[in-house]
C-alpha cells in the first residue's frame, strides 16, 4: 500500500463532503489515506480511537454513497469513487489482499464501484477490468456494457437489462446459451444444484447412490458390488452408520492435504477440520484416493483462474461444497468408461 495519496480540491469542494459531519469528514480523508490500491480499507482500531468515531460515521459516509459497505463483513468498507480520486501508474500498482471483496465490485461508466452487477452503466467487474490493466482510455462504453449483461445473464439469468444486438432487438435465444468452454463460479453451484436435486440410480451398472444421515449431508453414501468387496475396498454396506475411525484414515487424509496444496497456489494447513471430515467421509464411504484427487484436480482445474479462491478461506469453502459431488461424477465416469 502506498504512503502517500492524491487529494484534489474537486473532492473537497463535492457537495456530498461538504455537507458531511465534520467528524464523518475526518474519518472519509483517513479512510483514503489508508485503502490499499484497490480503494478497499479495513476498519482500524487505531482511526475510530483517534477520531472517536463511531458508527454513525460510517453511516453517513455510506447515505452519502462515499462508501460502501460488504454485507456480512462489517470490518471492510470500500471508497466507491476510489478510482476517479487516485491515479496510480501501473508499475507502482498492488492488488489488493482482499480478492473475495474486489469479486463482488463493479465498475459503473464514471469508475466508480457498484455491488449491482446489473446496473445499466456497468461496463465490467473490478476483477476483469483490473486483469485487463486498468484501462481508462475507453471512448464508447457501450460494447463493454453490452457484454457485461451478456456475461451476467449467462452465467445467472438474473439480469433484469435486456441485452441488445447492434441492431436494438433483443438476442435470438441461441445467443444467450452458455458456452460450454466457460466454467466459472456460477457453473459450480448450476451443477451443485442439480446433482443434490437428482436421485442417482444405475442400476446397468449397479450403483446405488443414497443420502447418509452419519456425515451430516456432506455426501452420498456408494453402495457398489462390483469394485470388490467392502474389506477390500473400504466398500460401505450394512456397516455404514458405524462410527468414522478417523485415526484409521488419518495418513490418507494428510496424503490429500499433500497432493491439495501440491496443486494449488495457497496452503491449506492439514489440521483443517471441515475439509480434513470431508477427505474421511469420501474414503469411508468407498472412495479410492486416486478418485478423489481427480475430483480435486477438476476443481483446482477452475480455482486456480479465478482471483476470488486464491485465499484459504473461499477455496476449502469451495471444496467443502463441491468435492463429494466431483469425486461421485469421477467413479460414474469410471463406471460408464467400463
Amino acid at each position: 500500500m502506498a504512503e502517500r495519496r492524491m487529494l484534489s480540491k474537486s473532492l473537497l469542494m463535492d457537495n456530498k463532503f461538504l455537507t458531511l459531519s465534520n467528524d464523518s469528514k475526518s474519518l472519509y480523508l483517513y479512510l483514503l489515506m489508508f485503502a490499499d490500491d484497490d480503494g478497499i480499507v479495513k476498519r482500524s482500531i487505531m482511526i475510530d480511537s483517534v477520531l472517536n468515531a463511531t458508527n454513525k460515521n460510517y453511516t453517513e459516509l455510506e447515505e452519502k454513497g462515499l462508501i460502501i459497505a460488504i454485507s456480512g463483513n462489517d470490518e471492510i468498507r470500500v471508497i466507491t469513487n476510489w478510482n476517479g480520486i487516485e491515479t496510480i501508474r501501473e508499475k507502482l500498482y498492488s492488488p489488493t489482499i482482499y480478492l473475495n471483496i474486489r469479486s463482488q465490485l463493479y465498475l459503473r461508466t464514471d469508475y466508480s464501484y457498484t455491488l449491482n452487477k446489473n446496473d445499466p452503466s456497468v461496463f465490467s467487474s473490478a476483477d476483469s477490468w483490473v486483469t485487463k490493466g486498468r484501462p481508462k482510455n475507453i471512448k464508447d462504453f457501450n460494447p463493454l456494457i453490452q457484454q457485461h449483461l451478456q456475461e451476467v445473464q449467462d452465467k445467472d439469468g438474473t439480469s433484469t437489462v435486456p441485452v441488445q444486438d447492434k441492431d436494438g432487438t433483443c438476442p435470438s435465444p441461441d445467443k444467450n446459451r452458455v458456452d460450454k468452454n466457460s466454467i466459472d463460479k456460477s457453473r459450480l453451484e448450476q451443477y451443485s444444484t442439480a446433482q443434490n436435486s437428482k436421485e442417482k440410480i444405475n442400476k446397468e451398472n449397479n450403483y446405488k447412490y443414497i443420502n447418509s444421515s452419519s456425515n451430516g449431508g456432506m455426501g452420498e453414501n456408494l453402495l457398489n458390488g462390483s469394485r470388490g468387496n467392502s474389506a477390500e475396498k473400504g466398500g460401505v454396506d450394512n456397516r455404514v452408520n458405524n462410527q468414522l475411525d478417523t485415526n484409521n484414515n488419518q495418513d490418507n487424509i494428510n496424503s490429500l492435504f499433500n497432493y491439495l496444496n501440491g496443486i494449488s497456489t495457497t496452503d491449506i494447513p492439514k489440521d483443517n477440520k471441515r475439509l480434513a471430515n470431508v477427505f474421511d467421509m469420501l474414503i469411508h464411504n468407498g472412495y479410492e484416493i486416486e478418485d478423489i484427487q481427480l475430483g480435486i484436480d477438476n476443481i483446482m482445474s477452475v480455482a486456480n483462474q479465478m482471483p476470488q479462491y486464491q485465499n484459504e478461506q473461499s477455496l476449502t469453502k469451495l471444496l467443502i461444497q463441491h468435492l463429494p459431488e466431483y469425486t461421485k461424477q469421477i467413479l460414474e465416469q469410471s463406471s460408464s468408461n467400463d
